[in-house]
């Protein structure tokens, strides 16, 4: 197998995306490192198409789908204090 194929680099980011160490990881880190090696992998493919001779490969390698968007939050975690001056304390 060569190792500047993309399959590899796919198979080895669905590896650990699937892997119990990844699944014991807090959600927020789970979507900043999925996001991460999105980044990572999206830039090696453009290089390695802008790299090739024959154009990008015919066989385009995808990754497991990103998780759903969070909702937003609908009010701010602390209710805002009202601040008093000194002089009317």
């Amino acid at each position: 197998m060569n190792r500047h194929d993309l399959g590899c680099l796919a198979v080895a980011i669905t590896s650990y995306l699937a892997s119990e160490h990844f699944a014991g990881l807090a959600p927020t880190s789970q979507r900043t490192r999925r996001s991460l090696l999105r980044t990572v992998f999206a830039h090696v493919q453009r290089l390695s198409a802008e790299n090739e001779v024959g154009g990008p490969s015919e066989t385009p390698v995808d990754l497991p789908p990103p998780d759903p968007p969070r909702p937003a939050r609908s009010a701010p975690l602390r209710p805002e204090r009202r601040r008093r001056s000194w002089t009317t304390a």
